[in-house]
């Protein structure tokens, strides 16, 4: 009868130990749909995301000092990062009548303007009883037809998580990200009306 109930209870802790492991999946999302813009009269290619391997896999990172990364075991990205951030920034550009076209392939009607992004990281960081989401990117939109740079932007932003959650992560990320890319739609409709930036690609 001893044996029957330890064996029960090394089953259970089994068990709990397993539950406690259960793969969890996440994925970045606009908290509300994508608002009026700029209107820019021109076609655009949305070229795919640059990106170090390190960084496009599907478990997420987690940075213990400025030396130090890892990924976590159990919680991943439901698509690599580089997809999840080209979905993101083509459905904040979906927005009628801020583009002419949008094209995610180079197809027989070449594309007025093409915006190209590099990202250097995506990553929590944990810096003792504060955990941060953070985002470093560029952008770059140079015109096809003559390989001038129309406009960059250029960041790294860390914010707070709250409390010491990965599951917050996504959220926080997705934030910081939308809220670049339409500064970023804003200075590009004033600078398309300027003379384009020199033919210098910081993104390529």
């Amino acid at each position: 009868m001893k044996k029957n109930a330890v064996l029960a209870l090394l089953v259970l802790g089994s068990a709990a130990c397993f539950a406690s492991h259960a793969k969890r999946y996440f994925e970045l999302r606009a908290s509300s749909p994508p608002a009026g813009g700029p209107a820019l009269t021109r076609t655009l290619l949305l070229d795919r995301v640059d990106i170090s391997e390190f960084y496009d896999d599907f478990r997420i990172v987690y940075r213990l000092s400025p030396t130090e990364v890892n990924y976590y075991p159990y919680d991943f990205w439901t698509e690599k990062p580089s997809r999840l951030i080209h979905h993101m920034v083509l459905e904040r550009l979906l927005v009628p009548g801020r583009f002419l076209r949008i094209d995610t392939e180079a197809g027989k009607d070449p594309a007025d303007w093409q915006l190209k992004m590099r990202v250097f990281c995506i990553e929590e960081v944990d810096e003792g009883d504060q955990w941060f989401g953070r985002l470093s990117m560029a952008f770059e939109v140079v015109d096809l037809k003559t390989e001038a740079v129309i406009a960059t932007r250029s960041f790294d932003r860390r914010e707070p998580l709250g409390r010491k959650d990965v599951t917050r992560l996504p959220a926080v990320l997705s934030s910081i990200l939308l809220a670049e890319i339409d500064a970023f739609l804003g200075e590009l409709a004033a600078k398309s009306r300027d003379e384009p930036l020199a033919r210098h690609s910081p993104v390529a």
